[in-house]
């Protein structure tokens, strides 16, 4: 609607009416006051910043101060719809393991519970000792039988207790740094990072910001907490001239040398945004190849450890049965 030359604040009344969603409408709905009051739009969104992301509001203000906001709008567009296209792949590739960890938890707690405790009298009955893989399955059903309020309870205040603690600085730092060095996941979870850090940057800096504006904004943008207070830390010592590539060399862990040579040839050569455009488009090859890889990679793991729950369970239902027949075919020889 811009592009056509309709004005903003006719723009937003007709985003509005279309919306669906209720809050949407009403914050939409105070934006087009806002501007109908003469207000520039990236100051309307400034002043619900509880809702607003910092680096659309740097997008909006640069191509307002530059005359480029329908421009810029359309980076914002492109922007976002890849950085939602790159958090799609990642979770695609993660549904698949999520799926058969929770079958095989359901169907191991569905044994325990349901099915197990109604061999325990035909057991008793007939004076079979249990083996001790199911007894400790007897115990677990019998423990959730009779305590399974009190541990629904345990269990939501612990989960409760553990968000919170996720919350503190220190420890989202650890877990994220964690996340980074697991196997298989954490070079996925790292490309993931750069490829956004590449295409945020990359667009922010063509859209008309500055390096230290477009860092500052792209931290707020980073989805792992290690690469928002690098990229935080970055943008600090830009102010004071240390070129971009410097600065990232000195983390080479989370930016490879190859990432630091291309920003360097950038800022050497006063194409940087051309470096930038390059990234984005090899890390999101490989983020592509790495979540078509991980299903493949994971399976023989998946594989292994629900022949582990086979078994664990076939030995707790089998055993106690072949103690019966084992019986049965000494009383029978002796009868004899």
């Amino acid at each position: 609607m811009a592009k056509s030359g309709i004005p903003l604040d006719e723009a937003l009344r007709v985003l509005a009416i279309e919306n669906r969603s209720k809050g949407i409408r009403t914050f939409i709905e105070g934006i087009q006051h806002e501007v109908q009051q003469g207000v520039a739009l990236s100051k309307a969104l400034e002043a619900y910043d509880g809702d607003s992301d910092s680096l659309v509001i740097n997008v909006i203000k640069a191509g307002e101060v530059n005359g480029t906001l329908e421009e810029n709008l359309q980076y914002l567009a492109d922007l976002l719809d890849r950085k939602r296209e790159l958090s799609q792949r990642i979770q695609s590739a993660m549904l698949y393991p999520e799926i058969v960890l929770v079958l095989a938890f359901l169907i191991g707690g569905g044994i325990s519970i349901f099915v197990l405790p109604r061999l325990v009298p035909l057991f008793q009955t007939l004076g079979v000792k249990l083996p001790f893989v199911t007894q400790l399955f007897l115990d677990f059903s019998v423990f959730l039988r009779d305590n399974g309020l009190i541990s629904f309870t345990v269990l939501t205040v612990v989960i409760f207790l553990l968000t919170l603690l996720a919350r503190i600085p220190a420890v989202r730092w650890f877990l994220s740094n964690v996340s980074l060095r697991i196997p298989l996941i954490g070079r996925l979870i790292r490309d993931y990072q750069l490829a956004l850090f590449s295409q945020i940057f990359g667009a922010l800096f063509r859209s008309g910001l500055t390096i230290h504006e477009a860092l500052s904004s792209t931290a707020y943008a980073m989805t792992n907490v290690c690469y928002q207070g690098i990229l935080r830390k970055a943008s600090t010592h830009l102010v004071q001239g240390v070129p971009l590539a410097v600065i990232l060399e000195k983390d080479s862990f989370y930016f490879p040398q190859h990432v630091t040579a291309l920003v360097s040839v950038g800022e050497s050569s006063g194409k940087l945004d051309d470096s930038f455009v390059y990234l984005a488009r090899y890390y999101n090859r490989e983020v592509d190849m790495q979540t078509k890889r991980l299903p493949v990679l994971i399976e023989p793991l998946l594989l292994f450890f629900i022949g582990l729950i086979v078994l664990f369970l076939a030995v707790a239902l089998i055993s106690p049965i072949y103690e019966i027949t084992s019986g049965i075919q000494a009383h029978s020889s002796s009868g004899r």
